[in-house]
Parts: structure tokens; C-alpha cells; sequence
């Protein structure tokens, strides 16, 4: 006795292998432990990279050290840069680059506040470091006169 009646069994059997068969190619790929030479960088790991003491002490960190541009104040401009750039397994920055930005000078001070950023804590698969891309919006606003206190 047949259990199936179909002439399209062996081809169902062939789709279903090959299913299994990327399904675990995939699988292999994503649990590969990655060598300190491989040169491959994530974009999604179970554990994001972070800057130290979370986004509440990023934003800080951008208040504080940010220096409006001359040339762009002077235009009135203002806007987001949008950054990409590689957290490292030591939690350095490199391949830092402007996605989108509103140009005068205000780039290049985005660019500049994530070079001297204090290293990240980086972005981790079953709890080892890996190399991971990270975007970054940095807003630029026109900046409020200071008022002296009478």
C-alpha cells in the first residue's frame, strides 16, 4: 500500500532536503566561533554594543563635548548627522562614516565626537566579542544665547 499518491513526491522530498540543508548552513554560520583575524562584522548579535554606562551617559557625553560649528551657526542650519561605524572587539571605533548629514562642519564634529569617545563595550554571541556596525543619529541644533543671571 502507497501512503502518498502523488507524482510530485520525489520532488517534495528534494525541496525538503534542500531546505534542511540551508537551514543548516545558516545555522553552522551563525554559531561559528569567530577568529580574532576574521575580518567579518555583524550587524545583528545577541548583545549590541554599548557605551559605557548606556544611552543616558552617551547622550551626556555628546552634550557636553559637542561644539556647534561656526560655519553652520552662521548659516543657521541645523539637522542629523546619521553615522555607521564598526565597534571592534576591544571596543575601539574604526570605519567611522556619515551616512547622511546636513554639511557645514556639522559632519565632521559628529565624526569627531565618536573618535574621542571612550571605548564601547562591545557587542557579544554567546558571550564572545565580535565586530559589530552600529548607526549613531547626532543632532545639531542652533544653540540658545547664554544669559547672564542679574
Amino acid at each position: 500500500m502507497r501512503l502518498f499518491r502523488t507524482p510530485y513526491l520525489p520532488t517534495l522530498i528534494r525541496l525538503a532536503g534542500m531546505s534542511v540543508g540551508i537551514f543548516m548552513t545558516t545555522f553552522s554560520l551563525a554559531q561559528r566561533p569567530q577568529k580574532l583575524d576574521d575580518p567579518t562584522v555583524f550587524t545583528i548579535v545577541e548583545k549590541q554594543p554599548e557605551f559605557p554606562g548606556g544611552m543616558g551617559a552617551l547622550s551626556t557625553f555628546i552634550k557636553t563635548n559637542i561644539n556647534y560649528p561656526p560655519e553652520a551657526e552662521k548659516a543657521g542650519i541645523k539637522g542629523t548627522v546619521y553615522l555607521s561605524f564598526i565597534v571592534e572587539r576591544d571596543g575601539s571605533r574604526t570605519a567611522i562614516t556619515v551616512l547622511q548629514g546636513p554639511g557645514h562642519g556639522c559632519d565632521e564634529e559628529a565624526i569627531r565626537l565618536v573618535r574621542i569617545m571612550p571605548n564601547w563595550i562591545p557587542g557579544s554571541q554567546d558571550g564572545q566579542a565580535l565586530r559589530v556596525k552600529y548607526n549613531l543619529p547626532i543632532r545639531f541644533g542652533i544653540p540658545e544665547p547664554v544669559r547672564k543671571v542679574k
